[in-house]
């Protein structure tokens, strides 16, 4: 057995069949789909048994409610692959990905990580292809450093990606949080030794109102908020990479003031969140050289003279009034 898919399920009964067909109808055969229905309240339970009945590479695995982190967890702790990667229930897969992908990495065993191209909110006005030029990364040192400089942090979809399966030896999605990609994906690239960005196939991201990634309650955009800042702190104190680190910085700080702007949490939260970023700042000399656009320098200069908890909490009055 080659290759491991796993497909976390919850409350996608309307999309599920699509993902589902989306990978049997893959050309690349060696595999097992393993379909981890996380306590689904919904008819998505029924549907991946009619599929494990109908079809002897679909595993299913029925597990009481514990979120996307847990029942990838469930799924890596019984995939008999070499390879593993993920699926949502709610995306799908273009034809020959697998296959082409797959070739890759048999021809080069020593790879870690493939990462192919994916497209953010497929089918809507905001959809994005990220690509690649096919090129191999060799080497601990240099992989980190060339996926922040590739600004990897921004499609940190564990999704878009084929592991091996050792790589999940030490390494499991922290359960009860979200956006838990944002966590595991740079220990993962910080922790290998060779990595493949491929230009074959496609990921389909397909925007879905319900999916925890469209949650904006504190808890949840707080996650990935403070996965953002210790990213940005791992970058500027153990790589030394200062005008990546700024970028990131700046990032950190949109992701404060959208948690500004959530419901949910207390006075003190909202201080304690901003608290991570202090003594951390740009000066402003520092700010209007950097290659951004002159609203966005506008923005931070905020930041640059009042620190984090002011630039948020302004930005985030301001933004309401303009709403």
């Amino acid at each position: 057995m080659k290759l491991s898919i796993i497909v976390p399920v919850y409350k996608v009964r309307r999309y599920l069949q699509r993902c589902i067909e989306s990978i049997l109808q893959q050309t690349y055969t060696d595999y097992e789909l393993i379909l981890v229905d996380d306590g689904s309240p919904d008819s998505c339970g029924a549907i991946c048994d009619r599929y494990a009945q109908e079809c002897d590479k679909v595993k299913v695995i029925h597990k009481k409610n514990g979120g996307l982190s847990s029942a990838r967890n469930a799924g890596i702790a019984v995939a008999q692959g070499e390879y593993i990667t993920f699926v949502d229930g709610d995306d799908t897969v273009a034809s020959g990905t697998y296959y082409y992908n797959m070739r890759i990495l048999l021809s080069n065993p020593d790879i870690d990580i493939l990462e192919y191209p994916i497209i953010e909110h497929y089918e809507s006005p905001r959809s994005k292809v990220i690509s690649f030029n096919p090129e191999k990364i060799s080497g601990n040192d240099n992989i980190f450093p060339d996926w922040i400089r590739r600004h990897g942090y921004e499609h940190c979809f564990a999704c878009n990606k084929i592991y091996r399966a050792d790589m999940f030896m030490f390494v499991r999605y922290p359960e009860g949080e979200v956006f838990e990609d944002t966590y595991v994906t740079p220990m993962l690239y910080g922790s290998c030794e060779n990595i493949y960005y491929s230009d074959c196939g496609f990921y389909y991201y397909y925007d879905n109102e319900e999916s925890i990634s469209n949650s904006y309650s504190f808890k949840s955009q707080f996650y990935l908020y403070r996965n953002l800042v210790t990213l940005y702190k791992k970058v500027r104190d153990e790589y030394k990479m200062h005008n990546e680190a700024n970028r990131i910085l700046l990032r950190s700080l949109d992701n404060l003031a959208d948690l500004f702007r959530c419901s949910g949490g207390e006075k003190s939260e909202y201080k304690k969140a901003a608290e991570m970023l202090r003594g951390c700042r740009i000066d402003l000399k520092t700010l209007y050289n950097m290659d951004i656009q002159p609203k966005s320098k506008v923005k931070y200069t905020l930041f640059s003279l009042f620190g984090a908890y002011v630039h948020g909490y302004l930005l985030s009055k301001l933004h309401k009034k303009l709403c």
